[in-house]
């Protein structure tokens, strides 16, 4: 299962934009990856490069927010850390063999399409149009 870019996924600030192609990328990269290996390891340190990934885009995101004085950072920076907990849990389901790699990988393309369509265009395209 490969996500692919959409131009849905736009937000019209090109650094955001330029993040969320990078992520569509770490995603479909781990997907394959993880298909691929049976190294645990490796596993572990995929899912940690995701998770410091998506740490770090939401703190550039919420930055650039700011500094475009949008309403609603406040809220979209609870919900990255919503987010960042879900991903969590689901990780960790992964892990201990509760959750399959289809499930877990089906959560992350609901989990970037939902936040990135929904979220992000009401913060930045909305606000900036």
């Amino acid at each position: 299962m490969q996500l692919e870019w959409d131009s849905n996924f736009e937000t019209g600030i090109e650094t955001v934009d330029l993040q969320h192609r990078y992520f569509v990328e770490l995603i479909n990269r781990v997907a394959i990856n993880f298909k691929a290996t049976d190294d645990d390891a490796y596993k572990e340190k995929l899912i940690s490069e995701l998770r410091k990934y998506a740490d770090f885009h939401f703190t550039s995101e919420e930055n650039m927010a700011t500094s475009y004085k949008l309403p609603g950072i406040s809220a979209h920076h609870q919900r990255h850390m919503e987010l960042l907990e879900e991903f969590n849990h689901h990780a960790a389901d992964l892990k201990n063999g509760s959750q399959t790699v289809d499930q877990f990988l089906g959560f992350l393309t609901d989990w970037f399409v939902g936040h990135t369509v929904y979220e992000d265009q009401k913060l930045f395209h909305l606000n900036l149009a």
